[in-house]
């Protein structure tokens, strides 16, 4: 196994992946405590954490409050120093004992089983790492304090983690958080939740949860507008409680445990209050029409019998304010049993809507398209659109679609990079009025089906809903570092687009590996962007598949100067760079992605996930 070599998806994954007919992918998750994710520990505020309870339980907790309380020490370990409340949370007692006298727990063997997630909600990033305790420890803030009357104490772990994977921004409302001083207090402890531990959870907005397959741990969130999980009605023996399971990336690594071990830990966080409701139970997968008689507009849900609970006031060692919520956020999906007057409270009303103006044809299966905003609406250089096409593509429910299986279990809700620049830049060859924008992007799923289909329709209006602009993976280059490469693969090339008005293009590096049969993005960029030629490196494979029209097209891109290489890109191309550029940009898929981060390893290297 190389160094940056992907995992095979386990057996539960696997399970999950068939059954929703999703196509074949690689598992980007790497055995090992890569930089990304190393970098990323140290500058979360927050890390949600998970194991096993003694009969095999999960349970999962939050920590955090201030930046830099987890740090990698070498060897794929990493370091935990935090404060945590001394008492109540089942996670530190499950670690270092419920009696902790500030004495070093070891573990023998392999370790116990753990799973993180680190997550800054100020910038919506998060990864996720996996592996076992190899010691912990909790103490008093005072050394010499006793640790029985102690309801703040310090937790410091070492673990070693064999798995780690950077995720989305999918459904993660923005905070800002801060510490605070915990003193916990047990409100309940029953699998029947009362009304106050029920009412936190049609509070929150954020959940975290901790699965296992045997051998194998997993940490996640789950997210959206505040009440996207509901208690089921209670008749008398333990609480349920469901949530929709929103699209995602695909991989079922939280499903796919849950298919093996129909088991998880829960934990809701109150940001206001520092309370927390700690619960372990039984899952259940609801697919199809199973999922929309409980929850309706729901093809895929999870059903939770609690096995056991605790409710804890000011256990939290941080408080968080709120921000702005994620733009992908779907309206609350209410129980079936709840009135629809509720449910119509929580439609929005002023949604913003786009009306697709102009296709522009750039090679078989890739477009640029234009479109108008119904309301004002602002955004940045380098940033994505969340396009909602539910109102076109959602067209009920049902258990299979062997018409359609890639929409089973779909929101039709997707990403695009923004590909225009926004407002009006200085220079006359502008097209685009400040309401509108544009997309380039390939015909790869429903939603990209569906802009094609109705792109190149002339007098047609189409309309589709847009839930917000974010992201923040700008190209830009300073006085101290004026010199910057970005290396890019096939549309991975539309970050910088919007940038290219604000660069200076003498400085810029462009690597970018493109197939043949792509080649009309490049000329049409190229056209667009005169000066973007000298800078420019193009990487061609697939010639013999190459058209006439191809052919000619490379031969057009070349006599602009364009520099063409008929292979791939290799590390040396990297390494006589490396002396004048200072920073790198990469967009590329996942699997080359690694490759270059180990050839530029050292190197101030920046990217984006763009697995929406």
């Amino acid at each position: 196994m190389t160094f940056y070599q992907a995992l095979e998806f386990h057996d539960g994954e696997k399970l999950m992946q068939k059954k929703l007919h999703v196509p074949g992918l690689d598992n980007p998750t790497v055995p090992m405590l890569s930089p990304q994710a190393a970098n990323m520990l140290q500058r979360a505020p927050l890390l949600a954490f998970g194991t096993l309870d003694p009969e095999g339980r999960p349970w999962t907790t939050v920590w955090g409050g201030n930046t830099g309380f987890s740090k990698p020490l070498g060897n794929n370990m990493i370091g935990i120093r935090t404060s945590v409340a001394a008492k109540l949370d089942p996670v530190v007692e499950f670690l270092v004992g419920s009696d902790a006298k500030g004495e070093v727990v070891k573990e023998e063997g392999e370790g116990r089983l753990l799973s993180g997630l680190a997550i800054d909600l100020g910038t919506r990033k998060r990864v996720k790492l996996a592996g076992k305790m190899v010691a912990g420890m909790l103490g008093s803030e005072d050394s010499d304090e006793s640790m029985e009357n102690v309801q703040q104490g310090v937790l410091q772990l070492v673990a070693h983690i064999d798995e780690s994977l950077g995720n989305c921004p999918k459904y993660l409302n923005k905070r800002d958080i801060h510490p605070a001083a915990t003193d916990p207090k047990l409100v309940s402890d029953s699998a029947t939740l009362d009304q106050k531990a029920m009412d936190l959870i049609h509070k929150v907005d954020l959940m975290f949860l901790s699965t296992n397959s045997g051998s194998h741990m997993d940490t996640n969130h789950r997210g959206g507008s505040p009440g996207f999980i509901r208690c089921l009605p209670q008749e008398g023996g333990n609480t349920q409680f469901v949530y929709p399971e929103y699209s995602g990336n695909r991989l079922y690594q939280s499903l796919g445990n849950m298919i093996l071990e129909p088991k998880a830990g829960f934990c809701f966080p109150d940001f206001e209050t520092g309370d927390c409701l700690f619960v372990t139970g039984t899952t259940e997968i609801l697919f199809g029409k199973d999922a929309a008689e409980i929850m309706p507009r729901s093809n895929l849900a999870v059903r939770v019998t609690i096995t056991a609970a605790r409710h804890v006031a000011s256990v939290l060692p941080f408080r968080g304010d709120t921000g702005e919520f994620s733009p992908y956020n779907p309206v609350v999906r209410y129980l079936a049993t709840e009135q629809a007057a509720s449910r119509a409270d929580t439609l929005n009303q002023n949604q913003i809507t786009a009306k697709l103006l102009e296709q522009t044809t750039l090679t078989p299966t890739i477009s640029r398209f234009r479109f108008s905003l119904s309301n004002a609406a602002t955004f940045k250089a380098g940033q994505y659109v969340t396009i909602d096409a539910s109102e076109h593509l959602d067209f009920g429910y049902s258990h299979m679609r062997d018409d359609d299986p890639r929409s089973l279990n779909d929101d039709f809700v997707r990403t695009f990079t923004v590909s225009s620049p926004p407002g009006l830049p200085p220079h006359p060859s502008k097209r685009l009025a400040d309401d509108e924008f544009e997309i380039t992007i390939r015909k790869v799923g429903v939603v990209t089906d569906l802009l094609f289909k109705h792109g190149l329709k002339k007098g047609a209006e189409f309309e589709v809903g847009i839930k917000g602009f974010g992201g923040e993976f700008v190209v830009e280059q300073t006085e101290e570092k004026p010199v910057v490469a970005f290396i890019a693969a096939g549309v991975g090339i539309t970050p910088l687009m919007p940038c290219l008005t604000s660069l200076e293009l003498g400085s810029l590096r462009l690597l970018w590996t493109l197939r043949a049969a792509d080649i009309g993005l490049a000329l049409d960029m190229i056209e667009n962007a005169q000066e973007l030629a000298r800078s420019l490196t193009l990487f061609v494979t697939g010639m013999d598949f190459a058209s006439d029209d191809d052919k000619r097209s490379l031969k057009n891109v070349e006599e602009h100067g364009v520099r063409i290489e008929y292979r791939r890109m290799e590390k040396g191309d990297l390494e006589r760079l490396i002396p004048e550029v200072r920073r790198w940009y990469i967009c590329t898929g996942t699997g080359q992605r690694s490759a270059v981060l180990q050839w530029l390893s050292g190197q101030e290297v920046l990217y984006e996930d763009y697995n929406f």
